[in-house]
């Protein structure tokens, strides 16, 4: 196969998405994003074949993200999860996904693009700050907290 960084091209494909999904929240997650009011979009990086090679197109990876709303900055959109399979990593297409969120955060009228990588994924922290992206927790003091299931039920008292 090709270089893959070269030979990789970006697309919007539900059924290539769930390749990378357990079966379980397969339905979910396509009428989620690709439904007829989506909850997400999702960008699928795939391995296009060098010429004479027999396989055709593979996807190695893919870029999940939703728009959002700050009262400080405007429009955003957040990043919450990208993925390229282990043996495609260091090649640039985590990069080349990354930049194509950016693209179409710009084309929307974003403000920031914004993500979370956990600590111990410090191979993702080092390419999101090479890539010029801000580290909030060091910069800003921000942490992150979730409410989910009991705790989100009992907030909402039911």
């Amino acid at each position: 196969m090709g270089s893959p960084g070269n030979n990789c091209r970006l697309g919007t494909h539900p059924i290539l998405l769930s390749l990378f999904i357990p079966n379980p929240i397969s339905a979910a997650l396509r009428a989620d994003g690709f439904g007829e009011t989506p909850f997400y979009h999702c960008l699928v990086a795939e391995i296009l074949s060098a010429p004479g090679e027999p396989q055709g197109p593979c996807v190695v990876g893919y870029g999940l993200y939703y728009f959002s709303y700050s009262t400080w900055k405007g429009r955003n959109i957040y990043l919450e999860d990208i993925y390229v399979k282990p043996e495609y990593r260091g090649q640039g297409i985590g990069s080349k996904i990354i930049k194509k969120v950016a693209e179409v955060a710009l084309d929307k009228g974003c403000s920031q693009l914004r993500l979370a990588v956990l600590d111990w994924n410090k191979r993702a922290m080092d390419l999101y700050k090479a890539l010029g992206a801000q580290d909030l927790t060091e910069a800003e003091g921000w942490h992150c907290f979730r409410f989910e299931g009991e705790a989100m039920r009992e907030l909402a008292g039911k």
